[in-house]
């Protein structure tokens, strides 16, 4: 169906227990950073590799630095006074995929890393939809659980956050497996924006990998735990896996503990390195730092290395 008119999002968004209207307010104004063109379902935001010639209205979608002012509709900016973009059913959309690690292991922090995962998902979704791309979700532990189908329009930003709030973190870990799933049900390229807290025994450069082989965009959402990258834990413990439950005795004594932190900044840099290697953008998120304050820089192009403080 056609619209005549600017979306607007129902009252009870800004009111989600996920994000404030004060931040959704300040993500509107951005819009996603992607280095590829794609091939994409019809009525999106951004050019098409595809030739078409219908000027058949479809939507509105808000005006950011950097689009074509030949494109605004000056009489919705009267009305509304709000710089809006007429977007047309020849033009496609770029195809979003928020996959997001719903493991045991993301249960675990202050707040949980899978809170923290969730609210970054919330926000991603948010800002592509009010850009005028289709968005879907997909939570993964060891393959990947029942997705939200991929929608379009800023009206289905409440859709998302309801499916957000009421998912659960359980399962053991398999992020090849994982992708290797969403690859076989994916029938065409995009950008997937990954949100994990990377920690599978197998690693995770398989899985990437094979994400870029079929031509998918990649970012990184990297979830951490102020807990885990500074240990304030000591003496004789018992560590029990929340994903396996297996159990180990440690003691946490000062060398220890400095040798952990060491391990630690290895993994992050290696992680880092990885990304730059491969191209794919990279974000670190918690230790310490609200999330919205690292998401907003990244979102805003600064610089947003994530290197631990």
């Amino acid at each position: 169906m056609v619209n005549n008119h600017v979306t607007e999002v129902p009252e009870q968004t800004t009111k989600a227990r996920l994000l404030d209207g004060d931040f959704l307010k300040r993500l509107r104004r951005l819009r996603l950073m992607v280095s590829k063109r794609f091939v994409g379902g019809a009525g999106g935001a951004r050019q098409s590799l595809r030739r078409g010639s219908s000027v058949e209205f479809a939507d509105h979608r808000a005006y950011v630095p950097g689009d074509d002012i030949r494109r605004i509709d000056w009489n919705a900016y009267a009305r509304l006074d709000e710089l809006v973009l007429r977007l047309y059913v020849a033009e496609e959309d770029l195809s979003v995929t928020v996959l997001i690690d719903s493991s045991a292991s993301m249960s675990v922090g202050k707040p949980p890393k899978f809170d923290t995962a969730k609210r970054v998902a919330a926000a991603l979704s948010y800002v592509a939809l009010s850009g005028g791309e289709r968005v879907g979700v997909t939570p993964f532990s060891t393959s990947i659980a029942r997705p939200l189908p991929p929608s379009r329009g800023l009206a289905r930003a409440p859709r998302v956050f309801r499916y957000l709030e009421e998912m659960q973190a359980s399962g053991e870990t398999s992020l090849r497996r994982s992708i290797d799933a969403f690859v076989a049900r994916r029938g065409r390229p995009g950008l997937v924006l990954l949100i994990s807290d990377f920690l599978d025994p197998a690693g995770y450069e398989s899985a990437i990998d094979r994400l870029l082989s079929e031509k998918h965009e990649v970012s990184l959402f990297h979830i951490v735990d102020e807990e885990e990258l500074y240990p304030t834990l000591g003496g004789d413990l018992r560590l029990i896996d929340s994903e396996t439950g297996d159990a180990v005795e440690v003691s946490l004594d000062a060398r220890t503990l400095k040798a952990y932190e060491a391990r630690v900044d290895a993994y992050l840099e290696a992680l880092q390195r990885y990304a730059k290697r491969r191209r794919v953008g990279y974000l670190q998120v918690g230790g310490g730092e609200p999330f919205e304050e690292s998401l907003l820089r990244y979102l805003s192009g600064a610089s947003a290395t994530g290197i631990r403080r």
